[in-house]
């Protein structure tokens, strides 16, 4: 019985030892599984941040660039549209001033005939001229 006693102690230290063994390697496992997270995520979170950090520099280069270009549009559309009055402009002063002058000749024309009315018809009515 003793001997018995003996084994069933040696079994216990033996489980004892194994279970021992076991919960060290799980720590250990776990340590370095633990460490092998912390590495990826710290690797993650730099990769993140540089990603950030060039996406923010692009979209500014974008933008500064888009902005400088819609100016660049926006002056040359001011131009063309500056160019557009002037030249509208010109041409209403000439259609004015060739309207005015046409509607002068004809007043003068309308003015003459007018004047030879007058003189047809006072010659006519009294059979002398007039004026």
């Amino acid at each position: 019985m003793t001997a018995l006693m003996e084994r069933i102690r040696q079994e216990h230290r033996s489980i004892a030892e194994e279970v021992n063994q076991l919960f060290a390697e799980t720590q250990e496992f776990l340590s370095a599984t633990k460490t092998e997270r912390m590495a990826q995520a710290k690797e993650q979170a730099q990769k993140l941040y540089q990603f950030h950090q060039e996406l923010e520099q692009e979209t500014h280069e974008f933008l500064a660039h888009a902005t400088k270009e819609r100016m660049a549009q926006a002056k040359e559309q001011a131009q063309k549209l500056y160019q557009f009055h002037q030249e509208l402009e010109q041409e209403t002063h000439d259609f004015l001033t060739k309207t005015t002058e046409k509607r002068m000749a004809q007043a003068k024309e309308q003015q003459q005939y007018l004047r030879q009315f007058r003189q047809d018809l006072f010659v006519s009515i009294f059979g002398i001229s007039g004026l």
